[in-house]
């Protein structure tokens, strides 16, 4: 049984009878533990634990419920289970039963659907309707970008809802290209041989599956019907989700959902504000709306901003504050970069390094992390990327380090097989290559042995327009052209045109941003690699080296990056997105300007909503950087003097008093009820305050206590 001491605000949501259920979260203020302990306390009410299903999105999360469930005192009968993994029991289930065929294979991971993408892609260029403007690429990357679309298309459940559309219809609806509409179309149509019976299936495929199954055979499938379903991390949930939940709800079925509506920052795969709300209102009616205020996170000044950042009231269970420190730059990236790295080093130096596990450094997107990472580098700061690949991986960065390669006529002085296949694959990607494994192996194996055999592969790969030599589609046959006149012009300018100005003018005759475009289909997606190339292209011009020069720094800088990750402890350097359901002590969230954080071009909902979560991974002390000045207006938005005024007048939050739960037989509540021990009605457990002795209780204390006197 828990020892945790419940907050008014828990014990009212742990004992609300409502059949229906949305609690509305601040970030740490314990959603997951609370919605545990109504999961325990409906199964002592007498729900059996085989009725109750708790809902996830993760499988790290289905191991953290879990525990929180042991904590609670709740049975290990109880369910839990991500969406998908449910949906898997449900058509295993249906194929045990003899209702349905099921899937005839099922692809595991991304890499198994690869095969299967590809027919797809293949099958859609054929078509005599295909879209002649869009490049039917069989590439990983092209894959990769068809397997995201196909997971947001299901998770809207726009290819249901528009069942009836045209690919052009659909694909201006969705603001997609018409070619990526149909070859997702011709994926669904070869997984699908008829109702309940499938060629293959995937992760991707299974909460939809269940949905369209269930609508072509009602009469012959049926979903279960729990007695309770718990729905953790609801703010995550899109319209599939929502629609499987109305679904598995029967006439006596409750629920119990749990989000924060400020951490909505998937708009991309289908989550949505309003199933925080409104939306979730209307598909379960009369939904009672209980809070959870306050935050064991955040101290009461950043709970302060928080809430002047959102209007929504945040207020702080921590005996402690957690600072916030404004520091500013003067608006260019490399300053913003060396003051975060300035603060770093200093905790670097001290105590061996030990904070530096407990320091995050978030970005709005990955592409701010070339001057970022440069100056941890310079500055001998260990770190390690989490959710968001370096910048030396990045295959726009490693596209533009081949250009400069082939303007050196060197590979030099990279001699890593994986490095140069890296550039290799990624020069590849952008000029359209089809190679198979074996080919790029060789091509790898070559240039890996002699560095000055890249012109090779330049002249008779990556400008190859010859329709004899390779089916080359037209898009692709004049990029190749471009490129190669493009290249030549830089060979020809190597040698006395700094490497900057040769990037510069590479990115502008090929037209990178509109490549860019073609290549990541999603706008955000494009943004963000369309800036890494602006960014990486300034570096260099910066640096003021040649081709050369700036080749053997970068080669010089991934090494050093490579060392540093060995140290025991580095600073952790993620994304916005990728930080959510994280926490560190320390924070720091630089380049907080309008135009980067938040973007010019997306959604101002979304973009406060994401800072806000980002602003709330914190528990001691969060660094805001934000040029002089020029303030982003997030930073008027939090009102850190009124926050600070307002942290100041707050009482002092007492520590708190875990209680102690007993083990007391029926027949010995009495005994123990005239020693001083308490009845809690939620837990349904006797107890008593820690700062009581134990000796007296010693007989009913759980078996981890040593029952001294306290």
């Amino acid at each position: 049984m828990s020892a945790l001491l419940l907050t008014p605000e828990q014990r009212q949501i742990v004992s609300q009878s409502s059949r229906f259920l949305l609690i509305e979260a601040v970030a740490g203020s314990g959603k997951t533990t609370t919605l545990a302990h109504c999961v325990a306390y409906r199964e002592r009410q007498g729900t059996p634990a085989e009725e109750i299903l708790a809902l996830v999105f993760t499988d790290a999360a289905e191991q953290v419920f879990r525990r929180r469930l042991a904590e609670a005192g709740a049975s290990r009968a109880v369910g839990v289970a991500t969406y998908s993994a449910f949906a898997r029991t449900i058509f295993q289930a249906w194929q045990a039963q003899g209702l349905i065929e099921g899937a005839e294979v099922y692809l595991g991971n991304a890499e198994a659907m690869r095969p299967y993408v590809f027919e797809a892609i293949e099958e859609a260029a054929a078509d005599p309707r295909a879209d002649r403007d869009y490049a039917y690429d069989l590439t990983n990357l092209h894959a990769e970008i068809v397997i995201n679309q196909l997971s947001r298309l299901k998770g809207t459940l726009a290819l249901a809802r528009h069942a009836d559309a045209s690919d052009a219809e659909l694909a201006e609806e969705l603001d997609l290209p018409r070619g990526l509409v149909s070859i997702c179309r011709t994926y669904e149509r070869l997984r699908r041989l008829e109702a309940g019976h499938f060629a293959f299936q995937s992760e991707h495929d299974l909460v939809t599956d269940v949905l369209a199954v269930c609508d072509e055979l009602p009469d012959v499938v049926a979903l279960p019907c729990p007695a309770l379903i718990a729905a953790d991390e609801w703010h995550d949930a899109n319209a599939a989700h929502i629609t499987l939940l109305r679904r598995l709800t029967g006439p006596g079925t409750r629920i119990i959902a749990a989000g924060d509506k400020e951490q909505v920052v998937h708009a991309w795969n289908g989550a949505d504000p309003r199933y925080m709300g409104a939306a979730f209102e209307e598909a379960f009616p009369g939904t009672r709306r209980l809070p959870l205020s306050r935050s064991f996170r955040c101290g009461p000044t950043l709970g302060a901003c928080a809430q002047a950042l959102t209007s929504q009231e945040f207020l702080s269970g921590r005996q402690g504050d957690t600072e916030v420190e404004i520091v500013h730059y003067d608006g260019s990236a490399e300053d913003g970069a060396a003051k975060v790295a300035d603060q770093l080093a200093r905790v670097a130096s001290a105590g061996g390094g030990r904070d530096l596990a407990n320091c995050a450094v978030i970005l709005r997107d990955a592409h701010q992390s070339i001057a970022l990472e440069n100056a941890l580098i310079a500055r001998d700061v260990p770190y390690v990327t989490e959710g968001c690949p370096s910048y030396f991986d990045r295959i726009e960065i490693l596209m533009l380090r081949g250009i400069l390669h082939i303007a050196r006529g060197s590979m030099a002085p990279v001699r890593d097989r994986r490095e140069v296949g890296a550039v290799l694959r990624a020069l590849g990607l952008f000029a359209g290559l089809t190679h198979t494994e074996k080919e790029w192996a060789e091509a790898e194996r070559t240039i890996a042995t002699d560095p000055d055999t890249i012109r090779y592969f330049y002249s008779g790969q990556l400008s190859r327009t010859s329709e004899t030599q390779e089916a080359v589609d037209p898009a692709t046959r004049r990029w190749r052209a471009r490129f190669a006149d493009v290249c030549n012009d830089l060979i020809a300018r190597a040698a006395h045109v700094p490497a900057g100005e040769l990037l510069a003018l590479a990115a502008e005759a090929l037209q990178l941003v509109s490549v860019t475009r073609r290549l990541f289909v999603h706008k955000q997606d494009a943004h963000a690699v369309s800036a890494s190339i602006d960014g990486f292209i300034g570096y260099a011009r910066l640096t003021a080296l040649d081709a050369a020069g700036l080749l053997d720094h970068l080669h010089q800088a991934q090494k050093r990056a490579g060392t540093l990750k060995q140290r025991q402890y580095a600073v952790t350097l993620t994304t916005a997105r990728a930080a959510k359901g994280k926490e560190w002590r320390y924070v720091h969230i630089p380049f907080v300007a309008d135009g980067e954080f938040p973007q010019a071009q997306a959604e101002p909902g979304e973009e406060r909503r994401l800072f806000y979560v980002a602003i709330t991974r914190t528990s001691d002390q969060l660094f805001l950087y934000t040029p002089a000045g020029k303030e982003s207006h997030f930073m008027r938005a939090l009102d850190l003097p009124a926050a600070r005024r307002a942290a100041r007048a707050s009482p002092v939050v007492p520590p708190s008093r875990p209680r102690i739960y007993l083990d007391v037989p029926y027949a010995e509540k009495d005994a123990a009820k005239q020693l001083g021990a308490q009845w809690d009605n939620v837990q349904r457990k006797w107890w008593i305050s820690a700062a009581m002795p134990k000796r007296p209780f010693s007989k009913w204390l759980p078996s981890d206590d040593d029952g001294g006197r306290s």
